[in-house]
């Protein structure tokens, strides 16, 4: 797996979910799609994990946290989420270019070559059967690239770049610097993925999940540290076992 994302930049955990997390994760989706654009268009909502209990479980999921960990390291947290739902497309119009890499100023800040800093879980809901599924499209290997030329023919397909058809329930673990799209849904189905990007504990987060210190304390140490929970600022850099417990788990 680590080898396959060291090469390829992604990799897919099939039956990641199984089909009753699916089922439950869904009805979540749908009453936070339903509550938040009643008119049923499509919702990019940030910083979602608090929305619903359900959501945190994914935080330490045992089949992908082992994969982020071993690209990282123990010293992580989540500094970033999405929850998108994409309803078949309302007519037609121009293709759109919509490849990038995740990190936003980091793109811009950083002299090249660019680090990883960052890997980012895809948990797919729904089957992305073909391109037509909303697939997201990437470019296998394209993490080691800094630029990525556009096509002058005015094609939003780059060379190399492939849809990535899954099943429900799998988990997609790619590196930040992956170009990657999302494709236009033309099926007669909604696309529900959950996205969630873990960073080293010293980057600022981008996104405020707003838990307060009542909510964190309830939960299990190693999913504090993930959501960001922190002795102190300086622990951040040097870290100490009340901060990080997943470095316990690592050397046990």
């Amino acid at each position: 797996m680590v080898e396959r994302l060291e090469r390829d930049g992604f990799a897919v955990i099939e039956g990641a979910l199984d089909p009753d997390e699916v089922r439950r994760l869904t009805r979540s989706v749908d009453r936070v799609w339903q509550t938040e654009v009643p008119d049923g268009s499509a919702l990019h909502r940030l910083a979602f994990v608090p929305l619903d209990e359900i959501f945190l479980d994914l935080v330490d999921h045992p089949a992908t946290l082992p994969v982020v960990t071993a690209l990282l390291g123990w010293n992580i947290y989540l500094y970033h989420c999405h929850l998108d739902v994409h309803p078949p497309l309302r007519g037609s119009g121009p293709p759109v270019w919509r490849w990038h890499q995740d990190g936003g100023r980091q793109n811009l800040d950083l002299a090249p070559p660019r680090p990883r800093l960052s890997v980012k879980v895809a948990y797919f809901l729904t089957d992305v059967r073909s391109a037509d599924d909303g697939a997201m499209l990437l470019i296998p290997g394209s993490h080691t690239r800094d630029v990525l030329e556009r096509p002058t023919d005015g094609s939003v397909l780059p060379v190399g770049s492939e849809p990535l058809l899954v099943r429900a329930g799998s988990a997609v673990v790619f590196d930040r610097r992956l170009w990657h799209a999302r494709g236009d849904n033309l099926s007669s189905q909604t696309r529900k993925v959950l996205f969630y990007a873990y960073t080293y504990r010293w980057i600022h987060q981008r996104d405020d999940l707003a838990l307060e210190s009542r909510d964190l304390a309830r939960l299990e140490p190693v999913r504090r540290q993930l959501l960001g929970d922190a002795t102190s600022s300086f622990g951040r850099w040097i870290p100490t076992d009340d901060d990080v417990p997943l470095r316990s788990r690592a050397l046990s």
